[in-house]
């Protein structure tokens, strides 16, 4: 009897360490109703401290007015930067000086799905969520590239997707989100330490 018990527990306890391990990161709707999936290759090496720049056009790549109301395109280039600056790099303004150029695409389903950002970007996150709320919440994607200023050649793509709420929400609260979200997108960066 004893020994059936111990099996048993042992099971419970190795289910609940494999659902810890899960891809898919779901914060509880009282934090930010947010899920994570991001997806990238690298073929260029960076070595710190090094320097960014904006790839010229990048404003094209990005839908503007993803939410009502809201400045998304400024938002998530301030979190870009803010998070690029956190990990040492430091931003230029001519071609010749930066280690790496960099741009951005964002957009809601609505907008850009899934089939649109696999024909259009070769990858997706695959954010597999059903809101409770289409009102309140509609799926986005980042989709964050890294150039060689050198070739201009596509070094490394990042994509990743999450909730965004559709409602009004205090400013500083979706920096926030905004702040967590670009931190899990742009991890694979090399830091200064």
């Amino acid at each position: 009897m004893m020994r059936k018990i111990a099996l048993i527990v042992k099971g419970l306890l190795l289910g609940v360490l494999l659902a810890g391990c899960a891809a898919t990161e779901l914060v509880s709707e009282n934090n930010m109703q947010t899920a994570f999936v991001t997806v990238h290759h690298s073929i260029l090496h960076i070595s710190m401290p090094a320097t960014y720049r904006w790839s010229d056009g990048f404003m094209q790549q990005s839908k503007v007015d993803m939410i009502e109301n809201v400045p998304m395109q400024d938002l998530l280039k301030q979190g870009i930067e803010q998070e690029m600056q956190r990990k040492g790099y430091r931003q230029v303004m001519q071609t010749e000086q930066a280690d790496i150029n960099i741009s951005f695409a964002a957009a809601l389903t609505s907008a850009l799905d899934d089939q649109q950002i696999q024909k259009q970007y070769g990858l997706v996150p695959g954010l597999m969520v059903n809101p409770l709320n289409p009102q309140r919440y509609e799926k986005g994607t980042l989709i964050f590239d890294v150039l060689n200023p050198q070739t201009n050649k596509l070094a490394w793509r990042t994509a990743g997707q999450a909730l965004a709420s559709l409602e009004d929400i205090p400013l500083a609260e979706r920096k926030a989100r905004i702040q967590v979200f670009v931190k899990k997108m742009l991890a694979f960066l090399p830091e200064k330490e």
